[in-house]
């Protein structure tokens, strides 16, 4: 018997690292803390990547939110460049009928204080799948020597105007654009 555990001894200490390695063969996979570890480590980057994608769709919504707004208000410029700046036959300011067709209106002055909803492409159509937006006119006289001083509505007097349009997203103001006509020399 004891020449079966000298055996064994004496096997060990001729060869002790396969002792060893037979001890270490039975220590496999990670332990709860480095596993634990590696799961929080793992969990703040994965949560980080989904604060990032969360970030770039609502910045990508604004963005496409903007670029209609900005179209849409185009589409009211593009209008009023067609249009005269005063109609010869009715040379004071007139309102329009309840009903009237924007297709019938001949100068800026028409279109003073009207909301478009849905809104107008540039052939003065309802754009339907906008039904959700507005384009709100306002047509002013300003005075030619000071572009910033807003006047009573004269255009016989006051030959320059300016012309804002506010675009409207679910009744939220979502972009403002002006710019300035003039009436042409005689």
């Amino acid at each position: 018997m004891q020449a079966a555990g000298m055996n064994w001894i004496s096997a060990n200490v001729r060869y002790p690292s396969t002792y060893t390695q037979r001890r270490r063969a039975g220590r496999g996979g990670f332990t709860l803390i480095e596993a634990a570890l590696a799961m929080v480590i793992i969990g703040v980057g994965v949560m980080a990547l989904l604060e990032l994608l969360a970030a770039g769709s609502m910045s990508n919504g604004a963005g496409t939110e903007l670029t209609t707004a900005v179209n849409l208000a185009n589409n009211i410029h593009e209008i009023t460049i067609g249009m005269t700046f005063q109609d010869a036959t009715t040379p004071s300011l007139t309102t329009h009928a309840n009903g009237e067709a924007v297709s019938a209106y001949t100068d800026i002055w028409d279109m003073n204080g009207d909301t478009y909803s849905p809104p107008l492409d540039v052939r003065r159509n309802p754009i339907n799948t906008y039904a959700t937006w507005a384009q709100k006119v306002t047509v002013q006289s300003v005075d030619p020597t000071n572009l910033t001083a807003v006047r009573p509505n004269d255009p016989v007097n006051l030959p320059t105007a300016r012309i804002t349009v506010a675009i409207l997203h679910n009744n939220k103001q979502v972009y403002t654009a002006s710019w300035l006509v003039t009436a042409p020399n005689n």
